[in-house]
């Protein structure tokens, strides 16, 4: 067995598996990943000639090997990053706004300091991740159809015509979903889900721009419509002291701050709308 990286010997008799074809690694040429020692057949893991040899040297290897699952968790690093300082912001303002009810007497067991463990952290983490490939429209009609299969097909339909402004080309829509319980008095609001975020964002960004009658929103967490609300609140409060609408909420770099409306002008004119993106592929290092 060589450096723990490779193994390029006879394995007749370790149990090794290949976590791509999930077959044993029997007198065969695999590589083991840096970071969690997953092994993985040269063919499958598509290793080129020249990079098998450099992972077969002895000593002074610099090219790393790291299998699917570890690519895609680094590549995913810096958005895991940004959502927690995103949470770390949401809360520094909740527990301002807490301490604030507490100065003007105002306090109920809602309002309490909560503890926010890493658990937490992780579940809103996944949560906002599964999220960002959603879109909420409102006030898209509901079919009247018995078949479920038929009803969803009409919601893509018309969902369809309303995307395809935003792009010649229509997004992928993976799946349809009304939420809530239905209302004769007006349709309830219908979660699409399409197949990448970054479409999602430049729909989102250009949604002013449409006129029509329905409205579309992101999918937001329960922590993230709690904050929103504490935001709206907060800028109640500040706009009544200032006797006017002297500040709106904006989003600056997915985040909503409350800020001077002369700002949130010059902001717009520095973002102007962007065409949507196709997603890319990962690399193997």
């Amino acid at each position: 067995m060589s450096n723990n990286n490779l193994i390029d010997e006879e394995v007749d008799d370790l149990e090794i598996v290949c976590t791509l074809c999930t077959e044993k690694i029997i007198n065969a040429k695999f590589a083991r990943c840096d970071s969690c020692g997953k092994s993985n057949h040269y063919n499958c893991a598509k290793i080129t000639p020249t990079e098998q040899r450099s992972l077969e040297l002895r000593s002074n290897r610099r090219l790393k090997f790291f299998c699917n699952d570890c690519t895609n968790g680094m590549s995913a690093l810096p958005q895991i990053l940004s959502t927690i300082s995103v949470l770390q912001d949401e809360i520094k303002l909740l527990r301002q706004s807490i301490s604030e009810c507490k100065h003007r007497d105002i306090t109920s067991v809602d309002q309490q300091p909560q503890d926010f463990d890493i658990e937490q952290v992780i579940e809103e983490i996944a949560d906002r991740q599964m999220k960002r490939r959603n879109i909420i429209f409102h006030g898209v009609i509901e079919s009247e159809k018995l078949n479920v299969a038929e009803r969803q097909a009409e919601d893509v339909q018309n969902v369809t015509k309303t995307l395809s402004l935003f792009n010649d080309n229509c997004p992928n829509i993976i799946m349809t979903a009304r939420l809530g319980k239905k209302n004769s008095n007006k349709p309830r609001p219908l979660r699409v889900v399409l197949d990448d975020p970054r479409t999602v964002t430049s729909i989102l960004k250009r949604k002013n721009l449409y006129k029509g009658p329905i409205g579309f929103s992101s999918d937001k967490t329960l922590q993230q419509r709690k904050h929103m609300l504490s935001l709206k609140n907060e800028l109640e409060r500040l706009n009544s002291i200032e006797g006017g609408q002297q500040k709106t909420i904006k989003y600056i770099k997915g985040r909503p701050k409350i800020v001077d409306i002369d700002l949130s002008k010059s902001l717009n004119s520095k973002n102007p709308s962007t065409s949507p993106t196709k997603s890319g592929s990962t690399t193997k290092m």
